[in-house]
């Protein structure tokens, strides 16, 4: 079982600001994290690699397709490629950094559209267009 990190700093890196966990509750939502954003957060130990959300692919999956389909990519590096989830209090069992899914809106390539499909088809909540967005949500 792997150790995250809980320090405030991983709240600066996610919403630019400390969360006050007295009043905001056990966990507080996210959207719009990009791929670099999370991929910082997976490197310094806030996001367990291994973890998963539900039935969705691993966190270090759903980091690695993020980058994969973000600003560097070709034609995917036209669009906008970003990752939302919850970051989880310090005093709860599954405390860390959990990504909840991905959103992409922009061009797609018929590999993004199959590895798209491939990985995130068991979502709770799964939309695919080509050419137009990808969006996946686990629970």
């Amino acid at each position: 079982m792997s150790t995250v990190r809980t320090d405030p700093e991983r709240e600066d890196l996610v919403f630019g600001h400390r969360i006050d966990w007295e009043v905001a509750g056990p966990a507080v939502k996210f959207e719009g994290l990009s791929p670099t954003a999370a991929r910082e957060l997976l490197d310094a130990g806030y996001i367990d690699p291994d973890a998963r959300c539900g039935r969705s692919p691993s966190m270090a999956e759903m980091v690695a397709f993020a980058e994969r389909y973000s600003d560097d990519a070709v034609p995917e590096g036209e669009g906008e490629m970003s990752v939302h989830g919850r970051v989880v209090g310090p005093d709860q069992p599954d405390s860390g950094v959990l990504i909840e899914g991905v959103k992409y809106l922009g061009a797609t390539s018929d590999e993004f559209v199959r590895e798209f499909a491939t990985l995130f088809y068991e979502a709770e909540s799964f939309m695919l267009e080509k050419d137009l967005h990808g969006r996946c949500w686990f629970a």
